[in-house]
């Protein structure tokens, strides 16, 4: 039997019911084995730990990543709804198919068991330092400004190369980049849950291609 490797729109679409443009993963099935779990003490660990929450799946470390405000931003509108970005519901409704099909919530549509993970390689890397985004303390929307008192708030871009591969036949591979914006809780130590968040993952675009893979 021979597995296909098609571009994840179409897979994110059945998860979904939305077109999810995914960016900030590294998936591939000859990566390295990952990195030993890394303490989450700045920005940078915080997008290494986002990567280990899609390697393990882990939905319950997933959401806790993310910022009450979050905000995921498409690349271009989604050419069926004109949909342009989605807030922490939606990313969380996304995951939660993802990571525990067995677990979608009532009412929630079942998801194919061919679309089931199997497994996931990720790595992120990042093509510059975090610098800070002071014009967060002057707009933001959701909900407003944030204050310089209580929020120190940075970004960075990554490149992303990511590989799902499903229980059914076809598998999913995208790369391209994202832009983290991070927002670190100056009133919390480092070690606190929710010292360092997610606030906004906005996609920079994405080169979807199919991978060669030899028929067994």
């Amino acid at each position: 039997m021979s597995r296909r490797r098609e571009n994840f729109r179409h897979f994110a679409t059945t998860l979904a019911l939305v077109t999810l443009v995914a960016s900030g993963c590294i998936f591939s099935p000859n990566s390295d084995p990952p990195v030993p779990e890394q303490p989450v003490d700045s920005p940078e660990t915080l997008i290494q730990a986002l990567a280990s929450s899609y390697r393990t799946q882990n939905y319950d470390k997933f959401q806790g990543l993310l910022a009450e405000d979050y905000l995921f931003i498409l690349d271009m509108p989604n050419s069926d709804t004109g949909e342009t970005q989605w807030n922490k519901t939606t990313e969380l409704r996304i995951h939660q198919r993802m990571f525990d099909p067995e677990n979608i919530p009532p009412g929630d549509p079942r998801l194919d068991p061919d679309l089931w993970l199997q497994s996931v390689s990720i790595t992120l890397t990042a093509q510059a330092d975090f610098v800070e985004r002071p014009d967060l303390y002057t707009t933001y929307d959701p909900p407003g400004p944030l204050d310089p008192a209580l929020w120190k708030a940075e970004f960075a871009i990554y490149s992303t190369d990511l590989f799902f591969q499903l229980q059914g036949e076809t598998d999913y591979q995208v790369t391209g980049r994202a832009e983290f914006t991070v927002i670190t809780d100056l009133t919390k130590n480092v070690g606190d849950a929710g010292k360092f968040l997610i606030l906004r993952w906005e996609d920079l675009g994405n080169r979807m291609k199919p991978a060669a893979v030899p028929s067994v």
